[in-house]
């Protein structure tokens, strides 16, 4: 990059807003988190790729963790939110079906960010606590009451409900790898019928009643 290049780069950071800047950041982060791991991640590094200075990663984060729980959290967050404004009148089997559906899509369009978490969470406790504490806590919040009401409605056995969400995203996280590491072998043509799939499975199992 010449001396010109360099100017105009710098014009246009300077011109940028806190946020355009914060959003930078994130994305940077998102990118070296995933190619580097965790502990191989520095602040330095995702700086260069933002395109802002060291610093400014710590007037807006005050950790690499908390950065991390702010890469993660609208990632796995804000589509559980976003079913839960915009379904307010569904069933809960109608929101299941929807949430599973969101999540394959998600887990679709993220796998290297899904590999790291997982990856990373196995080995560093600073992973496990940005992605639980940070994350997957609130999601929980947010499904258990549908979960709840299917009970109360007598649609749903009263199962554990960790239990039970356990056992549906183990089956959500392997049909991500199973697509990765297999991609064209999957039977479902498209996501809708790869969840409405999962859903019956889930719901009604093999046995003929």
């Amino acid at each position: 990059m010449n001396s010109n290049q360099e100017t105009k780069q710098r014009e246009i950071r300077s011109k940028k807003t806190a946020e355009e800047r914060h959003q930078d950041i994130l994305g940077a982060a998102l990118k070296v988190f995933t190619r580097k791991g965790y502990n191989g991640s520095t602040t330095a590094e995702i700086a260069r790729v933002a395109g802002v200075a060291e610093g400014t990663i710590f007037r807006h984060f005050a950790t690499k963790k908390e950065l991390l729980i702010a890469v993660l959290k609208p990632k796995v967050l804000d589509g559980i939110i976003y079913l839960d404004k915009e379904h307010k009148e569904a069933t809960p089997v109608e929101f299941f079906r929807c949430f599973l559906r969101n999540r394959l899509e998600l887990i679709k369009e993220n796998d290297g960010l899904f590999r790291f978490m997982f990856a990373e969470a196995q080995y560093h406790s600073e992973v496990r606590e940005a992605l639980f504490k940070g994350t997957l806590d609130q999601g929980i919040g947010i499904v258990k009451p549908w979960f709840d009401k299917g009970v109360e409605q007598g649609v749903f056995k009263p199962v554990p409900f960790l239990a039970m969400m356990r056992s549906l995203m183990a089956m959500v996280l392997f049909y991500g790898i199973f697509d990765y590491v297999f991609p064209g072998l999957s039977p479902e043509k498209t996501i809708e019928e790869a969840a409405d799939h999962m859903l019956e499975l889930f719901l009604h199992g093999l046995m003929v009643k």
